[in-house]
Protein backbone atom coordinates (compact mmCIF):
# COMPACT_ATOMS: atom_id res chain seq x y z
CA UNK A 1 0.00 0.00 0.00
CA UNK A 2 2.86 2.39 0.74
CA UNK A 3 3.92 2.37 -2.90
CA UNK A 4 0.46 3.20 -4.24
CA UNK A 5 0.94 6.99 -4.31
CA UNK A 6 4.24 7.06 -6.22
CA UNK A 7 3.18 4.27 -8.57
CA UNK A 8 -0.10 5.98 -9.48
CA UNK A 9 1.69 9.28 -10.05
CA UNK A 10 4.36 7.63 -12.21
CA UNK A 11 1.73 5.84 -14.31
CA UNK A 12 -0.10 9.14 -14.78
CA UNK A 13 3.16 10.85 -15.74
CA UNK A 14 4.13 8.14 -18.21
CA UNK A 15 0.70 8.22 -19.84
CA UNK A 16 1.62 11.56 -21.39
CA UNK A 17 3.96 11.46 -24.38
CA UNK A 18 6.39 14.40 -23.93
CA UNK A 19 8.13 13.89 -27.27
CA UNK A 20 4.95 13.98 -29.34
CA UNK A 21 4.13 17.08 -31.33
CA UNK A 22 0.88 18.70 -30.39
CA UNK A 23 -0.92 21.83 -29.35
CA UNK A 24 -0.53 23.92 -26.20
CA UNK A 25 -2.60 21.47 -24.15
CA UNK A 26 -0.15 18.66 -24.95
CA UNK A 27 2.79 20.83 -23.85
CA UNK A 28 1.02 21.65 -20.57
CA UNK A 29 0.20 17.97 -20.03
CA UNK A 30 3.84 17.03 -20.57
CA UNK A 31 5.00 19.70 -18.12
CA UNK A 32 2.49 18.59 -15.48
CA UNK A 33 3.53 14.96 -16.03
CA UNK A 34 7.17 15.89 -15.44
CA UNK A 35 6.24 17.73 -12.24
CA UNK A 36 4.21 14.74 -11.02
CA UNK A 37 7.13 12.43 -11.75
CA UNK A 38 9.53 14.60 -9.73
CA UNK A 39 7.04 14.74 -6.84
CA UNK A 40 6.46 10.98 -6.88
CA UNK A 41 10.13 10.10 -7.43
CA UNK A 42 12.05 12.88 -5.67
CA UNK A 43 15.47 11.41 -6.46
CA UNK A 44 14.95 11.61 -10.24
CA UNK A 45 16.04 15.27 -10.34
CA UNK A 46 19.66 14.15 -9.78
CA UNK A 47 19.79 13.28 -13.48
CA UNK A 48 18.84 16.80 -14.57
CA UNK A 49 22.40 18.10 -14.63
CA UNK A 50 23.63 19.26 -18.05
CA UNK A 51 26.65 16.99 -18.16
CA UNK A 52 24.51 13.84 -17.77
CA UNK A 53 22.95 12.72 -21.04
CA UNK A 54 20.13 10.34 -20.20
CA UNK A 55 16.91 9.19 -21.75
CA UNK A 56 13.43 9.43 -20.30
CA UNK A 57 13.50 5.71 -19.48
CA UNK A 58 16.74 6.09 -17.54
CA UNK A 59 15.28 8.91 -15.44
CA UNK A 60 12.17 6.89 -14.61
CA UNK A 61 14.10 3.72 -13.78
CA UNK A 62 16.68 5.58 -11.66
CA UNK A 63 13.91 7.48 -9.86
CA UNK A 64 11.94 4.31 -9.19
CA UNK A 65 14.94 2.32 -7.97
CA UNK A 66 16.02 5.08 -5.58
CA UNK A 67 12.66 6.57 -4.52
CA UNK A 68 10.33 3.60 -4.10
CA UNK A 69 12.39 2.23 -1.19
CA UNK A 70 11.97 5.63 0.53
CA UNK A 71 8.17 5.46 0.14
CA UNK A 72 8.22 1.84 1.35
CA UNK A 73 10.21 2.78 4.45
CA UNK A 74 7.78 5.63 5.11
CA UNK A 75 4.84 3.23 4.88
CA UNK A 76 6.57 0.74 7.16
CA UNK A 77 7.35 3.41 9.75
CA UNK A 78 3.72 4.53 9.68
CA UNK A 79 2.55 0.93 10.06
CA UNK A 80 4.67 0.49 13.17
CA UNK A 81 3.13 3.61 14.73
CA UNK A 82 -0.48 2.98 13.65
CA UNK A 83 -2.86 0.68 15.47
CA UNK A 84 -5.37 0.27 12.61
CA UNK A 85 -5.36 0.42 8.82
CA UNK A 86 -7.67 3.40 8.94
CA UNK A 87 -5.21 5.40 11.00
CA UNK A 88 -2.35 4.32 8.74
CA UNK A 89 -4.30 5.37 5.65
CA UNK A 90 -5.16 8.78 7.13
CA UNK A 91 -1.53 9.41 8.06
CA UNK A 92 -0.26 8.21 4.68
CA UNK A 93 -2.72 10.35 2.72
CA UNK A 94 -1.88 13.34 4.92
CA UNK A 95 1.85 12.90 4.32
CA UNK A 96 1.34 12.41 0.58
CA UNK A 97 -0.80 15.56 0.37
CA UNK A 98 1.63 17.62 2.44
CA UNK A 99 4.52 16.35 0.32
CA UNK A 100 2.72 17.25 -2.91
CA UNK A 101 1.62 20.68 -1.70
CA UNK A 102 5.08 21.48 -0.34
CA UNK A 103 6.67 20.61 -3.70
CA UNK A 104 4.11 22.66 -5.60
CA UNK A 105 4.73 25.54 -3.17
CA UNK A 106 8.47 25.39 -3.79
CA UNK A 107 7.87 25.33 -7.55
CA UNK A 108 5.57 28.35 -7.23
CA UNK A 109 8.17 30.30 -5.24
CA UNK A 110 10.91 29.43 -7.73
CA UNK A 111 8.65 30.44 -10.62
CA UNK A 112 7.82 33.72 -8.91
CA UNK A 113 11.50 34.47 -8.23
CA UNK A 114 12.60 33.68 -11.78
CA UNK A 115 9.73 35.58 -13.35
Amino acid sequence: MALSYPIVMVVMALAVGPREAGDLQDVASSFIAAVMLVIALPTSWFLSFDFIDVSRTTVVIFGAVTSLPLWYLLGTALAVRSETWGRWLRRYVTIALVWTLANLGVLAVVAMLTG
